[in-house]
């Protein structure tokens, strides 16, 4: 058996404390921890603090393992604690036990995990609703500081808007969400240094960093186009005009092309977004957007091509058709009213625009595009039926296609050929016609056929893959104004209230809870008798930036235009909007 090891001779035979006071710890000298104040701090006139044990613990990593991959891992799982509506999670450490000397070294390491938490979140949220062209954006931006903030800038945008925070309101009509004020804050902070990157830049800069030069403009197109600022797109947009004309040998570019498809989509989105709710003046007064010579006729590319070729369509069919219906509802007509309720008759065949040509054109081209449509982007039920149904096809059944994005190029399709239908206008150029009540006419054919293809949409997707086109809460109320079908309008509102029950704020950068609100309005006037054909604001007030809020325009009332079913006339009415986003 071993004997006991022998005790280990002490070194020194002081006993060192871990309750005295700091001044002594630091002059390494014995505290005689007397109290209030030991006697060596009475003695030098100091102010005695005591101390207590401070545990800190710190992670190691292991050899050889990627510091890289555990930060995105880090972060992936941060930013879902972050998203969630419920509460957020600040990802700020603590600076002042850390017990590092420089605090700029502090701040860098902050910054540097902040923006691989923002990097992982662009690569899997924002992307897949993006065109592709911007997923060569992570290479480009790992070597360009201005390009790699105006990606955070979007990316902290994106998850600022996708994920709300309660308000404290009980006022009426006011939305009880707003966006995520920590997320869009940091927004703010990379959009200003990449601003700041990119109005230092230099003549030479644009010529031979161009493609660096159009990303981040497209970028800048997207964000704004999310926060509802028609000032600062358009800034933009003139910029990008005036860089292309400067730089015409990089037209050819594809890289180029490609940028340019996403820049005319979000052209799309921010004319739709001033489309409702405007004024009746400004609405009859919105010019179109033609697509770019470049653009044009690209029908055999990519379905991102067709789609940007496909929202011309229907922007164009759309703007037509609302001007040849609600030409009834002029101001000039407005203006002869003591009130706004009162019913009026008018007569202005002498000046009658001929809308049936440029909507023929539009039509032609929708064929043409239908045309080339390939088996993948069509309904999987039926891929020898591209969408031509006849017309006595009446089932309810949804639809479903190889892809969420396939199925929104469909829609688009659809309600352009809504926008191309002339029974509205015919009836409505001749008051003796009796208003249409019957569920079988065209327009109502093809709201059936836009009904089941959203109705095989996803709702959870359609909120996030939604964020940078036309959604379906905007096309739906399209729709609406065009069905004169009382069961298809409460479907569609119905729609919109389970789209509302999922994502009460936007969908497509169009607010949920106002388009619920307007359906409301426009079915209850649809139960009494009288069809609408329009609504519009009483005064336009221009939109404003939706920093802290996911309406350009607090609504409380809107004009609805219609006409009464049985004795024909037109009516212009105020009705209040009830609004619970």
């Amino acid at each position: 058996m071993y004997k006991p090891a022998p005790p280990r001779p002490k070194k020194t035979n002081i006993v060192r404390s871990r309750t005295g006071c700091r001044n002594c710890r630091e002059r390494k000298t014995k505290c005689d921890e007397q109290k209030p104040a030991c006697g060596t701090c009475v003695r030098l006139g100091k102010v005695c603090e005591s101390t207590k044990p401070d545990f800190r613990f710190r992670t190691v990593d292991r050899p050889g393992s990627s510091k890289v991959a555990i930060s995105k891992k880090k972060s992936r799982l941060e930013y879902k604690r972050q998203s969630s509506p419920e509460k957020h999670i600040s990802d700020e450490p603590d600076c002042n036990g850390l017990g590092l000397g420089r605090l700029d070294l502090i701040r860098s390491l902050q910054h540097t995990e902040r923006d691989v938490f923002y990097s992982t979140y662009w690569e899997d949220m924002c992307l897949p609703a993006l065109h592709p062209v911007f997923h060569s954006t992570s290479r480009l931006a790992s070597n360009n500081r201005m390009l790699n903030d105006a990606i955070l800038a979007l990316s902290a945008c994106n998850l600022s808007r996708l994920h709300a925070e309660k308000r404290n309101t009980s006022e009426k009509n006011v939305a009880a969400h707003s966006p995520s004020l920590i997320h869009q804050t940091r927004s703010y902070w990379y959009y200003s240094s990449a601003i700041r990157a990119f109005t230092s830049l230099q003549q030479v800069d644009y010529r031979y960093n161009a493609i660096i030069v159009l990303t981040v403009l497209a970028v800048f197109a997207h964000l704004e186009s999310s926060m509802g600022n028609f000032e600062g797109f358009y800034c933009h947009f003139q910029g990008l005009s005036a860089f292309l004309m400067v730089l015409e040998e990089i037209a050819g570019d594809p890289v180029v092309k490609s940028l340019l498809m996403s820049w005319m989509q979000i052209r799309f989105v921010v004319w739709w977004a001033r489309v409702y709710f405007c004024s009746l003046d400004v609405l009859q007064r919105l010019p179109p957007v033609p697509l770019p010579r470049l653009l044009e006729g690209s029908f055999i590319g990519s379905l991102y091509e067709r789609r940007v070729v496909v929202l011309s369509i229907m922007c164009e069919s759309h703007r037509l058709n609302c001007n040849a219906v609600l030409k009834h509802w002029s101001l000039a007509a407005l203006k002869n009213l003591n009130n706004v309720g009162e019913r009026y008759t008018i007569d202005d065949d002498n000046d009658e625009m001929n809308y049936f040509t440029p909507l023929g054109d539009e039509a032609r081209k929708l064929d043409e595009w239908l045309l080339h449509l390939p088996p993948s982007e069509q309904p999987l039920h039926d891929i020898s039926l591209p969408l031509r149904y006849d017309m006595n096809n009446l089932s309810n059944e949804p639809l479903y296609f190889k892809s969420h994005d396939a199925a929104l190029n469909s829609t688009y399709y659809a309600l352009a050929r809504i926008m191309q239908c002339a029974a509205s206008i015919h009836h409505l150029e001749n008051q003796k016609l009796p208003c249409p009540t019957s569920n079988d006419s065209e327009e109502e054919t093809w709201i059936r056929l836009l009904l089941r293809i959203i109705k095989g949409t996803n709702l959870h997707m359609s909120a996030s893959r939604n964020s940078y086109t036309i959604g379906f809460s905007g096309i739906l109320l399209a729709a609406l104004l065009r069905c004169q079908d009382l069961g298809l309008s409460l479907e569609i509102q119905n729609w919109l209230q389970n789209l509302e029950n999922v994502q009460p704020t936007e969908e497509g950068a169009f607010p949920v809870y106002q388009a619920v609100g307007v359906a409301k309005a426009i079915n209850r006037q649809r139960m009494v008798g009288r069809n609408i054909y329009g609504v519009t604001q009483l005064v336009d007030d221009g939109g404003v930036p939706k920093v802290t809020a996911y309406n350009s325009q607090s609504i409380d009332s809107m004009l609805l235009h219609g006409r009464c079913q049985l004795s024909g006339e037109f009516f212009t009415e105020c009705v209040s909007i009830e609004l619970y986003g």
